[in-house]
């Protein structure tokens, strides 16, 4: 992606968080997943 151009089309006052888990399935456990902020998050 060196010298990919890209366009900002907005900036939020929010919180960011990142995922990590270990697989149920066995495995090394994945550190910084993904990221998502806030309004992305729901509760079960």
């Amino acid at each position: 992606m060196k010298g990919a151009t890209a366009n900002i089309v907005g900036a939020y006052d929010t919180n960011v968080y990142s995922v990590s888990y270990t697989p149920t399935t066995g495995g090394e456990p994945v550190k910084n997943h993904k990221w998502v902020i806030g309004s992305e998050l729901k509760a079960k």
